[in-house]
C-alpha cells in the first residue's frame, strides 16, 4: 500500500484549526469551493458538494473524531473508478501555532486519485493556512472554485449526489 503525507505550520490555535476544516453552510474554498455536508460523528457520511448538493466531487465515511486534534475518514473521487482511501488529519498545537499533517494512505497503486492528491494536498493545505492567518483565500483560486461551480452541470454522470451516493466508500478489504 502507498501512503502520502503532506503538512503545513498554521499560525492558530488548534481549535480554530479545526473549526476550519470541519465548517459547513458555506463555500470551503481551500477544498475548491465545495460545501461539506456531515455532522464529523463516527459512522457518518462526508461528502464535498456543490453548493446546491446536486453534485459530489469526494465522498467518504468519518471513522474517528478527536476534537481538536484527530479525524480520520473515507476518500473517494467520485469522477474516478479507484478504489476509496483513507485520510487522516493530525492537528499538534505548539505555542499558537498548529501542524496540521494530513495522511493519505491505503492506495493500491498507482490511481489517478494517488495522481492528483499529489498536488491536491499542498495546495489545499496552503489554502487553509491563507484563510485562517488572513481570513481570506487568494482571488485567483475563488475565481476558479466559482467557475468550476458554474460548469458543475457538465460534469460526468456518476458525479451526481444520487449516482455517487451508491458506491462503496470503504477501503479495500485486508488494508
Amino acid at each position: 500500500m502507498i501512503e502520502k503525507v503532506f503538512s503545513v505550520d498554521i499560525n492558530a490555535k488548534a481549535e480554530r484549526v479545526w473549526d476550519e476544516i470541519t465548517r459547513g453552510g458555506g463555500p470551503n474554498h481551500p477544498m475548491f469551493g465545495t460545501y461539506v455536508f456531515g455532522d464529523f460523528s463516527v459512522g457518518s457520511v462526508l461528502t464535498y458538494r456543490t453548493r446546491n448538493g446536486k453534485r459530489s466531487f469526494v465522498l467518504g465515511e468519518v471513522l474517528e473524531v478527536q476534537k481538536p486534534r484527530r479525524l480520520v475518514h473515507t476518500f473517494r473521487f467520485a469522477m474516478e473508478n479507484d478504489a476509496s482511501t483513507l485520510v487522516t488529519w493530525d492537528l499538534e498545537e505548539r505555542e499558537g501555532r498548529t501542524r496540521v499533517t494530513v495522511t493519505h494512505s491505503r492506495f493500491t497503486g498507482e490511481t489517478r486519485t494517488l495522481r492528483s492528491i499529489q498536488g491536491g494536498w499542498p495546495r489545499i493545505l496552503a489554502l487553509y493556512k491563507a484563510k485562517i492567518e488572513t481570513g481570506r483565500v487568494p482571488l485567483g483560486p475563488r475565481f476558479a472554485n466559482t467557475m468550476m461551480s458554474l460548469l458543475a452541470f457538465m460534469l460526468p454522470a456518476k458525479t451526481k449526489t444520487d449516482v455517487a451516493m451508491r458506491a462503496d466508500l470503504r477501503p479495500p478489504a485486508g488494508s
